[in-house]
């Protein structure tokens, strides 16, 4: 009895034990596993820092305004009105600016302005070597030009789109001529000629031959306006006078419009914006303004700001001394206008923390995660713009975090992050 107590006692005592192993082991393997899998599967999302330049721009409308005068037939009071010069020429005194026929008929007048800008286009092409061209440059242009069209389409600009017709036309010309499918310009300008003379002929007799009676460049569409948006205005205009003119009605005389004579190859764009928009904006300098109607960028210098004395209203003159082919003078249009650029690395705001105080992100240097400083300079759409130590750290002063640097490994996203911890 008394060895069967014993045996019991010490058969108990060794399965304690093994249970008790067990379960320090059990204990063990998932500590050791969870951080096995912390450090080989941290599930972290990672972006490369490397130095990005974006623009902050202001979204506006744009007024042109131009030293323009509108054109009317002498006699004629209907008909078909025919230029002599493409749309955009330069006139001389005394040169013909439009032919005046009794028939009417919108789409040959169309036809027979698209005809003068391709001619015109192919003459200036002949006019340059041809040695420095090359298909692939043509195909680039082509390439660039199909893609107006498809964005104006997209947006439902169809009549913008329409406008690149002829571009597209002469590009596919000028590759046709360069790879040989096409012998010369010549034959081209000669066959556009005779279907001009063709079109002519459908549209009866000539009422009458318009010349020009001052230099300058025609336009053959007048909206009314050209006497209300006056660049003579331009040097006393006051806000209020400005909120004026867009009241203002058309003016059209009673005889035939032929289009619109433009005296001077500067022109402007007047954009209404908030006084903190304006302030970006320094007398003198130049800035570049997108043109989405023309596809268009181009840099334009800033003849005046102009505050409203009430409110919180401004307007921004801007002047430009070229004339692009083919722009679309809408006489209001949207604008963007580029206000500064900004270089840095792109970091998505997700990315952003605070650390005691400082602003920073983490990063994955070799096989830890790290904490990194940033300098926000720029923000906007889901992402900053930061660089480094903007060297206004006080001298002396101990940095407790170090900043960030190009080619840092930046985590995006990630669970449980602090510095020192070890990833692979």
């Amino acid at each position: 009895m008394k060895n069967n107590e014993i045996f019991e006692k010490r058969y108990l005592t060794r399965v304690a034990a093994y249970a008790l192993t067990a379960v320090v082991a059990i204990g063990v393997m998932i500590f050791l596993g969870y951080h096995v899998v912390e450090r080989f599967s941290p599930g972290l999302e990672l972006i490369d820092a490397v130095p990005t330049t974006v623009t902050r721009t202001i979204e506006v409308d744009g007024y042109i305004m131009r030293d323009e005068e509108p054109l009317y037939a002498n006699t004629a009071t209907d008909g078909s009105v025919v230029p002599a010069v493409p749309n955009g020429g330069r006139i001389a005194v005394g040169s013909r600016i439009v032919d005046v026929y009794s028939e009417s008929s919108a789409d040959i007048e169309l036809r027979l302005s698209e005809i003068d800008e391709q001619i015109a286009l192919l003459t200036k092409s002949k006019a340059e070597n041809r040695s420095v061209q090359s298909a692939v440059g043509i195909e680039s242009e082509i390439y660039d030009t199909v893609t107006s069209i498809r964005k104006h389409a997209e947006k439902g600009n169809y009549a913008d789109a329409l406008s690149l017709r002829v571009a597209l036309l002469v590009d596919i010309k000028k590759k046709d001529i360069l790879t040989g499918v096409i012998t010369d310009y010549d034959a081209q300008i000669s066959q556009l000629q005779n279907e001009k003379s063709q079109l002519r002929s459908t549209l009866g007799r000539c009422l009458e031959t318009v010349f020009a009676g001052e230099s300058g460049y025609y336009f053959s569409e007048y909206d009314g306006y050209g006497n209300v948006f006056d660049p003579d205005k331009l040097d006393e205009m006051t806000y209020d006078e400005f909120t004026d003119m867009l009241g203002a009605e058309p003016f059209y005389s009673l005889r035939l419009s032929i289009g619109t004579l433009v005296h001077s190859y500067t022109w402007y764009v007047i954009c209404p914006m908030s006084r903190s928009e304006a302030n970006n904006f320094e007398v003198g300098k130049s800035y570049f303004v997108d043109f989405s109607y023309s596809d268009a960028t181009l840099s334009m210098k800033v003849e005046r700001v102009i505050n409203d004395t009430t409110r919180e209203n401004s307007i921004v003159v801007y002047s430009s001394e070229k004339m692009p082919l083919n722009f679309d003078y809408t006489r209001m249009q949207p604008v963007s206008i580029s206000v500064k650029d900004y270089t840095g690395f792109k970091i998505p705001v997700s990315a952003v923390r605070v650390i005691d105080g400082y602003q920073g992100v983490y990063v994955k240097d070799e096989v830890t995660i790290e904490f990194r400083r940033i300098n926000v300079i720029y923000e906007d759409g889901g992402y900053v713009i930061c660089t480094g130590d903007p060297d206004t750290t006080d001298e002396g002063e101990e940095e407790k975090f170090s900043w960030i640097k190009q080619n840092d490994i930046v985590v995006v996203s990630g669970t449980e992050l602090y510095s020192g911890k070890v990833v692979r």
